[in-house]
């Protein structure tokens, strides 16, 4: 049993032992010493005790013993006349999380001391406590202790933190007042406020002015510059910080890394992956990370694999950055085979994993695998944010299945529900053919004081495109005006793809040419459309003129045109298109239709052969053409855009990509089931004719997502009333 100490003296043997300190402080004891008075005899203890309680202090590892020591320090009167021990209190106090007992102990003892305050003010600082750190700075100078170059880089970290630009400029004159414009963490600390605040213009003056830069310096330039989108500036200066003689960190490298991302430059990509090898970064997985995002982004997905294959650590952020490389680059598949292979191999996938394949499952419009994602993150009981609850939402939604993503809007937390939920839901409605209820929701919305940005108005337009609610469209239009909004080329696509399909062309011509800006291909591709729908040859050509120009390599642009001529019996002009496209190297995208089947995806080109199953779908295509008929079926032979004989023309129509899915379908899914088929061009009007009438003879429900929308076929009609 440990006796309590009844003199310096005694407490000086007891402590000579740092395991015995350990011992005692864990022990329910305290220090019942006497205040120690200043007298001359009593300073030369004071200092040897003062000593004793700063190596107490730097061996303590727990809150209880801190308090303790803490207590004890108050029972002596050392508290106040060491300030160096009660700041080593505060520091301690912050390490423990518990900024409240250090306030308290600050609070007693601050007085005029800046080295008190700056304590306090760096005790915050560290615990992230940014508002407690401004509001001690505010205090400070309210009080009237002058800071120092101690405080301003805290301080300026903490504005920097809460990019609160206007502060930070208020601190930065406070700075210049007190003389400390040209110490060197000062100003480091400026360049980081500028720099995470987004304003690289002033945190280029600041650096531009630097007498002496250091690593940290150059790292928060390069970083901003890459931050505010401005990859050149970023790289330029991290060619010139090289030729200055500095080696950059890990974290130049990363930032480095995105810049090169945003230019998506391949050689690039692979310079900087070779001098992070040469200089011995690639063992930091911050770096593997970005490297891994940037190949990516740069359209390199195998190079980004290979460098995620040879990380010898790797963390949640890797397997992230690889997924949504695959996700971002259309290998969707790719991506949910690597989350398989995440789960085998036992790493926890996070909510930003969920959300990169509950993106993937929305890519491959793949029901099956949406639910069955679904199912594992309410299996996994992983936190699901708004964000995430919105990507699942868009999810079933993209995978046909209107119904849930109905489901899970209604059931998304009220408080929680943001612009972006609204914005999903209403672009379901509008690719659905529900232009009505996209229309309901937009008010809705508006009544519940959200208030709508550019994206919502893209997806109502759009919404009011794909359903011929004209009127409704123009007024939503205008209505952008009295909202502040302000209209761009997205916005004027809409509403020339709008007014083209119910056939005011030469409204939509007018709008094109009051743009304020120069027309996108965007815009002049919605009129080309428009041209095809309506057989507007010449506008046409006068809209595929200025595409060419825009987009001269644009294969879709050339097929469009071709398909006018077409419909025109313009052979020749057909034939001379052709040529320029073989001349250029283009060449019109095959027809692929996919339709899920026993959680394998069933591909079918037009006139297939290469299906195993290929001479039993086309017996049934045919005997399918033989019901149609008696039913009242014409082929539209005006969707075979050759010159050729009618019956070749229909015989062709009978093998239609999406015909072919939609037979494999009503032979393999069980009755009473919805058959779902993707097709990646639009649905022809024959198809489009004969599903109808499929829907109608077979009672199937029959779901096609083509390449602008989908279509629900059911009793005999489609949800797009023939508008599409």
């Amino acid at each position: 049993m440990l006796q309590r100490p009844s003199s310096l003296q005694d407490l000086k043997v007891l402590f000579r032992s740092s395991h015995l300190c350990h011992r005692y402080l864990s022990s329910n004891t305290y220090f019942p010493c006497k205040p120690i008075m200043t007298t001359t005899a009593t300073r030369s203890t004071a200092f040897e005790s003062g000593c004793l309680y700063s190596h107490l202090l730097h061996s303590c590892n727990t809150l209880n013993s801190l308090k303790q020591i803490h207590s004890s320090l108050s029972t002596t009167g050392l508290i106040k006349q060491n300030p160096h021990l009660s700041a080593q209190i505060i520091i301690k106090y912050s390490k423990f999380g518990d900024p409240g007992s250090a306030r308290s102990l600050f609070d007693v003892i601050r007085g005029s001391n800046s080295f008190l305050w700056n304590t306090m003010i760096r005790a915050y600082a560290l615990g992230n406590h940014s508002i407690e750190t401004i509001e001690l700075y505010l205090l400070m100078r309210k009080t009237g202790v002058g800071p120092n170059n101690y405080t301003f880089p805290f301080v300026l970290n903490a504005y920097a933190s809460r990019s609160s630009l206007f502060e930070g400029k208020m601190v930065h004159g406070d700075v210049i007042r007190t003389g400390f414009e040209s110490d060197m963490f000062v100003e480091a600390a400026l360049v980081d406020m500028y720099a995470k605040c987004g304003d690289t213009d002033d945190g280029w003056r600041v650096f531009d002015k630097m007498s002496k830069r250091d690593l940290v310096s150059w790292t928060a330039m390069i970083t901003a510059y890459e931050q505010s989108e401005k990859a050149e500036e970023s790289l330029v200066l991290f060619q010139k910080m090289q030729q200055e003689g500095f080696l950059a960190d890990s974290v130049a490298m990363v930032s480095v890394a995105s810049a090169v991302s945003q230019l998506g430059d391949v050689r690039r990509a692979q310079s900087v992956h070779g001098y992070i090898i040469r200089n011995g970064f690639l063992e930091d997985v911050f770096v593997g990370n970005s490297i891994i995002a940037m190949y990516a982004k740069c359209g390199n997905v195998e190079g980004a694999r290979l460098i995620f294959d040879l990380m010898k650590e790797r963390d949640g952020i890797s397997w992230n950055s690889m997924l949504s490389g695959y996700t971002q680059n259309g290998q969707a598949s790719e991506a949910l085979l690597l989350f398989d292979q995440m789960q085998v191999l036992g790493v926890k996938p996070s909510p930003v994993t969920a959300l990169i394949v509950v993106s993937s499952c929305a890519y491959l419009g793949s029901l099956h695998l949406g639910k069955k994602i679904h199912g594992f993150i309410i299996n996994s009981k992983m936190g699901v944010d708004i964000t995430l609850w919105n990507a699942i939402i868009d999810m079933y939604a993209k995978c046909g299945d209107l119904d849930s993503a109905i489901q899970m809007f209604n059931n998304s937390p009220q408080g929680e529900r943001n612009v972006i939920s609204w914005n999903v839901m209403i672009t379901a409605y509008g690719v659905h053919g529900c232009g009505q209820e996209a229309l309901k929701l937009y008010s809705q919305m508006q009544e519940q004081g959200i208030e709508p940005n550019h994206i919502t108005f893209t997806s109502i337009l759009s919404a009011c495109s794909h359903n011929g609610l004209v009127s409704e469209g123009r007024k939503i239009f205008e209505d952008m005006r009295k909202l502040s909004v302000k209209h761009e080329v997205k916005h004027y696509a809409c509403m020339v793809d709008m007014l083209g399909r119910a056939g005011f062309l030469d409204e939509a011509l007018d709008l094109i040419m009051e743009m304020p800006s120069e027309p996108s291909d965007e815009v002049w591709g919605a009129l080309l459309l428009a041209c095809r729908i309506h057989g507007k040859t010449e506008l046409g050509e006068f809209a595929a003129k200025n595409l060419f120009h825009l987009e001269p390599d644009h294969t879709g642009y050339y097929v469009l045109m071709s398909n006018i001529y077409a419909a025109s019996s313009r052979w020749q002009d057909v034939g001379k298109l052709r040529q320029d496209m073989k001349s250029k190297g283009l060449k019109k995208p095959a027809a692929l239709s996919v339709i899920e089947f026993g959680g394998v995806v069933h591909g079918f080109h037009t006139a297939d052969n290469s299906h195993p199953q290929c001479r039993e779908v086309y017996r049934k295509v045919e005997k399918m053409v033989v019901e149609m008929k008696m039913a009242g079926y014409v082929p539209d032979i005006s969707c075979v855009l050759h010159d050729m004989e009618e019956e070749d023309k229909e015989h062709i129509l009978n093998y239609h990509s999406e015909k072919l899915a939609v037979v494999f379908g009503i032979m393999k899914i069980e009755h009473g089931m919805p058959i779902q088929v993707t097709k990646n061009l639009r649905i022809c009007n024959d198809c489009h004719s004969a599903f109808k009438l499929i829907s109608y003879i077979y009672q199937r429900k029959i779901v096609v997502r083509d390449a602008n929308r989908f279509h629900h076929f059911e009793g005999g009609s489609c949800s797009c009333k023939d508008y599409w």
